[in-house]
């Protein structure tokens, strides 16, 4: 059984796991069949277990290796935790209460005349800042994304698509086979984004995502192509000319200490989020957070497996298009004889038809 899931979708298969009176799966990746996660499944909660760091030692040597970057690694896999929401920026919850004083700025006329404009640098779109942390809850307030307004620098957008290039071959395939465990599902991968696009067509979906659902004003720069420092000043100098044309506050937000110097020599408002130091060998989290973790690693991996459930997960797949970008879609390649198969296809011919209302 082959079928497309939106990340939303994704929970009719969590739902199946727990009807079928499973206590728990695990998630491996496809190159070296690691487990990158187990999740223990109780009265619908979900308790998630990560592997080591030492689980991403490459078993074979570098040279014998076609390119050994297109095999994610701890970075990659530390990418998707952060992402999903698994763990935290290490000054969250002074980010909160930065966020709520300016929100609560932005609704009283008596402490600001102009209006604040949120803005992000290139590395939080990897993360799907916005997207992800919104509507952001705080003591008994809730704050939605919609509840500020936007700038995107253009230099960012650059800087993302510059990324946007690079897709397996037929050589690539092979040596690929040849290497590691992955077997024929690697077809999947012809004429499909490397891991480097793989990842900037994430960020570009967070790009999209402020794009369109937040309606943000365009701010242009002169982007270089070689030196990421210079470009780190021209879109904080490129903000700081647009606010004063349009007389306007704008608030920026990173994970760069360098931005926030660049930030500040130019007065505009800013906020660095650290980088978390540390990952809890487990943590009890929410539906949402594990279907995040599901989707993201796929991408990542190009494909993840369940083994429990002989299912696999593909985040790259010949035919992917730009609205399954957009929904965060994956292909679930259930395998004859999976104890979810029969249950997964009937409830989605009843989503399916329903759709066609």
């Amino acid at each position: 059984m082959e079928e497309i899931f939106s990340k939303e979708e994704l929970m009719i298969f969590l739902n199946q796991i727990e009807e079928e009176g499973l206590s728990e799966f695990e998630v491996t990746e496809p190159y070296f069949e690691n487990r990158l996660l187990k999740v223990e499944i109780k009265d619908g909660e979900y308790e998630a277990e990560l592997t080591g760091k030492n689980n991403f030692e490459m078993p074979i040597s570098k040279d014998e290796y076609w390119d050994k970057d297109e095999i994610p690694g701890f970075r990659e896999y530390k990418e998707c935790l952060i992402s999903s929401g698994f763990v935290e920026y290490e000054n969250w919850d002074r980010f909160k209460h930065w966020i709520r004083s300016l929100y609560e700025s932005e609704k009283d006329p008596g402490l600001s005349s102009e209006s604040i404009f949120l803005t992000i640098d290139t590395n939080l779109a990897y993360y799907r800042f916005i997207s992800r942390k919104f509507p952001l809850r705080y003591d008994d307030m809730t704050i939605d994304a919609k509840d500020f307004d936007y700038l995107l620098s253009s230099i960012v957008e650059s800087e993302i698509d510059h990324h946007i290039r690079d897709k397996y071959g037929d050589s690539d395939l092979k040596m690929m086979g040849m290497h590691t465990e992955i077997g024929d599902i690697r077809y999947e991968f012809r004429n499909r984004g490397t891991l480097e696009t793989r990842k900037s067509k994430f960020a570009t979906e967070e790009l999209n995502y402020l794009r369109g659902e937040l309606n943000s004003a365009r701010v242009k720069g002169k982007v270089s192509k070689t030196d990421s420092e210079k470009n780190d000043i021209m879109i904080v100098e490129s903000l700081e000319e647009f606010c004063w044309e349009k007389n306007i506050d704008v608030a920026l937000l990173s994970t760069d200490r360098n931005m926030g110097n660049h930030a500040e020599n130019a007065e505009i408002a800013f906020f660095i989020l650290e980088m978390p130091h540390s990952i809890p060998k487990r943590k009890k989290v929410d539906s949402e957070i594990i279907l995040n973790l599901l989707h993201d690693m796929a991408l990542m991996y190009g494909v993840i497996q369940v083994p429990e459930l002989s299912t696999d997960l593909l985040g790259i797949w010949g035919g992917k298009k730009d609205d399954h970008y957009s929904s965060e879609s994956v292909k679930a390649w259930v395998n004859p004889g999976s104890p979810v198969e029969s249950q997964l296809k009937r409830d989605m011919n009843v989503l399916n038809s329903l759709k066609t209302f």
